[in-house]
């Protein structure tokens, strides 16, 4: 090999490295410049949530928080009980199920024969339900008797009885009553608390 052809192999890998050199310094370079060819935006909002869902079960009128029978019950005996829903002031718009149940202290249940208000409509899960709203101040009348079992016998008698009223309230809004209570009767659904469409 000359001296001649060795310089030219020189200056070609020399210019070959430096080519390399400069594209890869440009690469660099407009990887960085596309770095900051970015944007970002974000932004937040505070929302207020309404009211919440407060009731309260009546009896006679005034809030209770534990029922009050008087005298010894026996089969068909019928309490005449004012028994009722009052929403406090600041509740959101609710609607409204009850049922009853009656069990002694073996755990036993039977089914308890109540007498409501044309407002209820019985479904078959064994709830009442409201055919209203139940707005803040609001009142609902629900039981206006109850009556103790026919169906109890001699093996029943000096047992003590426990009488439970459970009511739920669920915000009207949104249809959460068709999301949640599944088993409400649908003519019920469709009236009160509609899906969305």
């Amino acid at each position: 090999m000359t001296n001649t052809q060795t310089k030219r192999r020189a200056n070609a890998s020399t210019i070959a490295i430096i080519t390399l050199s400069v594209l890869l310094i440009a690469t660099i370079g407009i990887g960085i410049a596309l770095a900051f060819f970015t944007g970002n935006a974000n932004v937040t909002g505070d929302i207020t949530l309404g009211d919440p869902v407060t009731i309260n079960i009546t009896q006679g009128g005034a809030s209770v928080s534990a029922l009050t029978f008087s005298g010894k019950a026996l089969p068909g005996t019928v309490y005449d009980q004012a028994i009722g829903i009052s929403a406090p002031a600041n509740t959101t718009d609710a609607l409204v199920r009850a049922k009853l149940t009656i069990t002694n202290a073996d755990g036993a249940s039977t089914a308890v024969t109540a007498t409501t208000t044309d407002s209820w409509q019985k479904g078959e899960d064994d709830y009442y339900y409201y055919k209203g709203t139940l707005s803040a101040n609001g009142n609902a009348d629900f039981v206006t008797s109850i009556t103790v079992p026919t169906s109890l016998t001699n093996a029943d008698a000096n047992k003590t009885y426990n009488i439970a009223i459970i009511v739920e309230a669920i915000q009207k809004a949104n249809n959460a009553a068709n999301a949640t209570w599944t088993t409400a009767p649908a003519d019920w659904l469709t009236t009160y608390s509609p899906a969305a469409g």
